[in-house]
């Protein structure tokens, strides 16, 4: 037997047959490309979750938007599996949608899904929209949220939307519209050139900015969440404004008055302050040896505060027609005698040591003045003070001289010269 090639012979010429080893070369071929296309035909029908591992998600939504089995599912505009099935829960008041995708994916769980439309055309799809790329991700037999409040309008509700809005606009408002805008622009071409170039510049302005804007916004959003936390006291806060409001225009006249007053003052304090520039820091360097010697003193400085304007009130009562009408009472009393303090040589700049054990004793006619009998602080008084000064003079007497002023002097010495013409 051979397998070679045969040859038919015919009325009309030879025709060459296929041989078996050819026709095992065709098969083999035949073979490969099957396995080859028919895997990938299968895939291809099979979706984009293809073969392997599957991912299988559910979601519960309050209104399906009328998904049906075979419903494409995308995650950032890619297609990574489809609807598996869309039916009503148990208790009626919703829907159940069952998701399959690519075993492969990774879904982060604070993702959501949304219905979209993928085309003018009505074409829905789902759309899975991730918060971040952060783990832990969906497993199989999760659920994915689906919050209705995210769900974007349907194209059918946007076309009833959009009918409501033109039936609500009369043709005479159109008219109207038209013919203001044509009267506003008839006149003038470059005004609507000019309008249309700003806008484009305003655009790529927005354009170019966007990562700026996007983020101002971003932060507005965390703004606007933390005071929807803080609802209470915002309010609070809002009420404090309203009230502080409230009292500044109850207080108009005294603003318009500081207004009216304030740049002349703020003006001399300027001048003020660049007149002794040079002398703030010495100021301030002293005012920090001073304050702790204020501060212990509280007491003696409060005692002064309440003393001062007194005196200054009792000085002022002398003054009669511009003048001060006073007496003087002249008395001869005690005086406290301290002992003598060593004096320092010349040179010597050191710092004597103050005795503080030593006072005044009282008695009639001791006048009890001076620092040393001042409110001392720390609440010590006298408890340290051991060492009287001696009282040096005759004691008070119990009726004064009372001694004249000029005036006086001189009104008497004129009485005295008028009885004296009188014969008096």
């Amino acid at each position: 037997m051979s397998y070679g090639s045969t040859v038919q012979n015919s009325g009309k010429g030879r025709r060459r047959l296929p041989t078996p080893r050819t026709g095992t070369l065709q098969f083999i071929i035949f073979l490969v490309l099957a396995a080859v296309v028919i895997p990938y035909g299968i895939n291809f029908i099979a979706g984009p979750e293809g073969f392997g591992d599957k991912i299988v998600l559910h979601a519960q939504m309050e209104d399906a938007f009328g998904l049906t089995e075979g419903t494409g599912v995308t995650l950032r505009g890619v297609d990574v599996g489809t609807v598996r099935s869309v039916s009503l829960s148990d208790n009626g008041d919703g829907a159940d949608v069952e998701l399959v995708v690519r075993g492969d994916t990774q879904i982060p769980k604070q993702s959501f899904m949304q219905v979209t439309m993928a085309s003018m055309a009505g074409i829905q799809s789902v759309d899975i929209i991730p918060a971040n790329n952060n783990p832990p991700y969906l497993s199989s037999g999760d659920t994915i949220n689906a919050p209705a409040n995210l769900q974007p309008k349907q194209m059918d509700a946007i076309i009833g939307d959009a009918a409501a809005v033109l039936r609500s606009i009369g043709s005479g408002h159109l008219t109207t519209f038209g013919n203001e805008f044509f009267d506003a622009f008839s006149h003038d071409d470059q005004a609507l050139t000019k309008l249309v170039s700003n806008g484009t510049a305003l655009a790529g302005l927005v354009n170019r900015n966007a990562p700026i804007l996007r983020g101002l916004f971003d932060d507005w959003l965390k703004v606007l969440d933390a005071m929807s936390d803080n609802t209470a006291a915002f309010e609070s806060g809002m009420r404090t404004t309203a009230s502080f409001t409230d009292q500044l225009d109850a207080n108009q006249p005294v603003f318009v008055y500081m207004l009216d007053k304030g740049p002349a003052a703020m003006k001399r304090t300027k001048d003020l302050f660049d007149k002794y520039r040079g002398t703030f820091g010495g100021v301030l360097a002293n005012l920090v040896t001073v304050e702790p010697i204020i501060s212990d003193r509280q007491q003696s400085l409060i005692t002064g505060l309440e003393t001062i304007p007194r005196g200054l009130q009792d000085l002022r009562s002398i003054v009669k027609n511009g003048r001060a009408d006073f007496a003087l009472i002249g008395t001869q009393g005690p005086v406290c005698m301290f002992y003598d303090v060593p004096r320092n040589e010349i040179g010597n700049l050191t710092p004597t040591a103050p005795n503080l054990n030593r006072y005044c004793p009282p008695g009639n006619g001791h006048g009890q003045r001076g620092a040393v009998n001042a409110p001392r602080p720390n609440d010590l008084g006298m408890g340290n003070m051991t060492t009287p000064g001696g009282v040096s003079g005759p004691p008070a007497v119990s009726d004064p001289v009372l001694i004249p002023n000029g005036v006086e002097l001189l009104q008497w010495w004129q009485e005295l010269l008028e009885r004296a013409r009188n014969g008096n």
